[in-house]
């Protein structure tokens, strides 16, 4: 641990083992926090019930960072029990990704029901009553000047939230997400549950002295339900992309077709049902785009999405590969020649900056965005990252595909090459903005 380093205790129930998407900001900034004379001590779960695992991630924790793993009583177990689902279903993606079929199984209504009465504000409350006690013993022991929470799930601002109003530490809110009824979020429930939920989320705008959020539009949406909050201390820090990962990598083989690559969960609402219309509607009309194209989709897809794919006409030109570890996805997209990206058409979703976005944004590639009108799709097109068309405009889809093939054969392919947008979102960069947030704290300054 560097002598006259300032500690700050980081509660993340997201952390490696973990691996997806949710782990990342975190991650990245526990690697670089030292570089700006912080030292992160880490309050996680122990033996979670991660939807997916990637233990190579692991490695990019520095060498001595003091990680404390708390108890943890997971119900997704006994929800996968009853309703019989696999190993690998986390109840989040599990219920946005059923077909109605399946939904309207009395295992499937049970489980819901449950979720949406008594897992509030999510299924890791139960975490709460051990990582506050741990939590507490790590305040005794170290001298922390700041406390950082980062949700979904948001029971670790619950776990924040406590630790700061016994400690008297300030307290920094990270969100990557909004919360209630945000994308995974229980849409309904009974106004006894979602009234204390309410409860929940004012008391940690009200109580942390920083809040951040990685998009306007989840700030929007916090303030939406809260509006004496809108003059607090809001901060937007944006997630990222660290140009570490993609050193030294050797792409993965290349199809000799144009290599569209989706890097993700694609479940629920998230899907590409636009895509395959405009893609069967290019193929009924003889146009000879789709044999000129591959996709590939890596990660988890929801049952009914799949079944649909490979029903489809076009299916042939997909390719399905299974979750993998960060450094493996990261060498399918350098070998791509086109990066997918699909946002929900959702009011809610306008305001999402998905973390996958940076990620893209890191491998140097040109950018394919289905998404609405929105803070995504502005972006792609102001630092001409890319195409956009609506994520339902099955015409605009069409012409972006053929747009796409054009700048291929024209070997006009100019995108992503905006030095400093990049700069802009490097995990370093971002960390250095963190530790000022936090140094900012410390002595009551914005």
């Amino acid at each position: 641990m560097p002598e006259n380093s300032k500690k700050v205790l980081i509660i993340s129930y997201y952390f490696p083992p973990s691996g997806g998407a949710g782990v990342q900001r975190t991650l990245k900034f526990v690697k670089y926090l030292r570089d700006f004379g912080w030292e992160p001590i880490v309050l996680t779960a122990r033996d979670a019930d991660y939807p997916v695992l990637d233990a190579s991630l692991a490695a990019e924790i520095p060498e001595g960072v003091l990680i404390y793993r708390s108890k943890i009583i997971e119900p997704y177990k006994f929800y996968r029990k009853i309703t019989g689902r696999g190993s690998d279903a986390s109840t989040d993606m599990a219920t946005l990704s059923l077909d109605e079929n399946t939904k309207a199984k009395w295992s499937e209504r049970l489980s819901e029901w449950v979720r949406s009465i008594f897992f509030v504000p999510d299924a890791r409350i139960f975490w709460y009553f051990f990582a506050k006690r741990m939590g507490g013993k790590i305040l005794r022991e170290h001298q922390i000047r700041v406390i950082y929470s980062s949700a979904p799930p948001y029971t670790t601002h619950l776990i924040g939230r406590h630790l700061h109003k016994v400690s008297g530490l300030p307290w920094v809110a990270d969100f990557r997400d909004s919360w209630i009824g945000w994308v995974s979020a229980p849409k309904w429930r009974p106004w006894f549950s979602r009234k204390v939920e309410q409860k929940m989320e004012s008391s940690v705008l009200r109580d942390a002295q920083r809040i951040l959020t990685v998009s306007n539009g989840v700030r929007e949406d916090l303030i939406s339900r809260n509006p004496e909050m809108a003059e607090k201390q809001w901060r937007l820090l944006p997630n990222g992309f660290d140009t570490a990962d993609f050193q030294g990598l050797k792409p993965a083989i290349k199809n000799d077709k144009i290599t569209i690559t989706y890097s993700g969960s694609m479940y629920g609402p998230r899907n590409p049902e636009s895509l395959l219309q405009a893609l069967e509607n290019l193929q009924a009309d003889q146009n000879d785009v789709v044999e000129r194209l591959v996709f590939r989709i890596i990660g988890r897809v929801g049952e009914p999405i799949e079944r649909r794919i490979k029903t489809s006409s076009v299916a042939t030109i997909f390719e399905f590969l299974p979750y993998m570890t960060h450094e493996q996805s990261l060498t399918y997209l350098l070998a791509s020649d086109v990066l997918l990206l699909i946002i929900d058409d959702a009011p809610a979703s306008r305001g999402i900056l998905t973390g996958k976005l940076f990620e893209y944004i890191g491998a140097g590639k040109p950018i394919l965005a289905l998404a609405p009108d929105g803070e995504a799709a502005a972006l792609v097109r102001k630092n001409q990252l890319g195409w956009v068309a609506g994520t339902r405009d099955k015409i605009e889809i069409e012409d972006k595909l053929k747009n796409l093939v054009q700048a291929f054969d024209d070997d006009s392919m100019n995108f992503n090459r905006n030095s400093e947008l990049r700069q802009r979102f490097e995990r370093r960069t971002q960390t250095a903005e963190l530790a000022q947030i936090l140094d900012g704290v410390c002595t009551n300054k914005a």
